[in-house]
Parts: structure tokens; C-alpha cells; sequence
């Protein structure tokens, strides 16, 4: 193969990784686009990102079920939590446990075992389609666990060391 044939499908990859989204569903979230989510203990003060904070990131689309079938499955959309804390030069395992809140009064506490076993999803959408206003604007996907830990309308994490 010729030196211009190689550079020739270098750029036809790299317009198909750009065009493609790397595999990853393309989610309409303008519906909650600007929802904050607060992040505590990631530095002196608290932290907020936003749904399009979180889209803009690496984002991945994988298929999973909880463990416990309550849920069935699914195809989460988002970034992994390490890919966010890596933005703050942190990662899941630098803490003791972290705490996710929902905004219906719900909560999980995640230990530090837990979080140096598992990814977790930040899914701003499922099956391809926007979260609803039962799950907006994020819910906690974790592949292959149960589903009490898959959380919906997140609005806050505490990062505890």
C-alpha cells in the first residue's frame, strides 16, 4: 500500500470518528441542556457542571442490566465519572466513598471498594433517547450491578476522602 493510499484512509477514519460520534448515541438534551449538578469535596468550594458540561466530554454508549432485573436492560449514554474527576486531577479511587443525591430525596453512598471495582455511567440519556422527567437531567448507570445503585435526577455528588 502506497504512502498517499495510508494517508487517504487515515482521513476517511478520522472524518468517520468525527461524523460517527465514536459509536456514541447523539442525545438531544436540550430539554435539560442546562441543568446543574453540584459537586462537593472536589476542591475548596463546591463545583457545579452542567448536562452540556457533561455531554462535551469523552462519552461512551454501552448495554448493561442491574443484576437484580428490575430495570431490564439498557444502553446508557454519557461519561464515565472517571473521565469527569479526571478534568479535576482526581479519580474515583482518591475517596472514601462519594454520595449521589436525587431530587426526589434518594441517595446511594458508594464505598471506596465499590468505586475501585466499577464504572460509573453519568447518563444524560437511555436507548438513544433523552432522559425523562422522571430521570432528568442524570441518572447513575453502573454496568452489571444493581439497580438500587442506578440513581435518577441527580443534582448533587459529595466527594468525601
Amino acid at each position: 500500500m502506497g504512502k498517499r493510499t495510508s494517508i487517504l484512509i487515515l482521513v476517511i477514519l478520522a472524518m468517520a470518528l468525527l461524523i460517527g460520534g465514536c459509536g456514541t448515541d447523539d442525545i438531544d438534551i436540550s430539554g435539560y441542556a442546562d441543568s446543574k449538578i453540584i459537586l462537593t469535596g472536589l476542591s475548596t468550594k463546591d463545583e457545579t457542571v452542567t448536562l452540556s458540561d457533561l455531554k462535551a466530554l469523552d462519552c461512551i454508549t454501552k448495554k448493561t442490566h442491574s443484576t437484580s432485573d428490575k430495570i431490564g436492560e439498557v444502553r446508557a449514554t454519557g461519561p464515565l465519572l472517571e473521565t469527569l474527576l479526571a478534568g479535576f486531577g482526581a479519580a474515583q479511587t482518591d475517596y472514601s466513598k462519594i454520595k449521589i443525591y436525587g431530587e426526589d430525596g434518594y441517595d446511594i453512598t458508594l464505598s471506596k471498594k465499590f468505586l475501585s471495582e466499577n464504572d460509573i455511567i453519568l447518563a444524560f440519556g437511555i436507548d438513544g433517547e433523552p432522559l425523562d422527567a422522571e430521570a432528568a437531567p442524570l441518572r447513575i448507570i453502573i454496568p452489571e450491578s444493581d439497580s438500587a445503585y442506578w440513581i435518577r435526577m441527580v443534582t448533587k455528588m459529595e466527594f468525601i476522602k
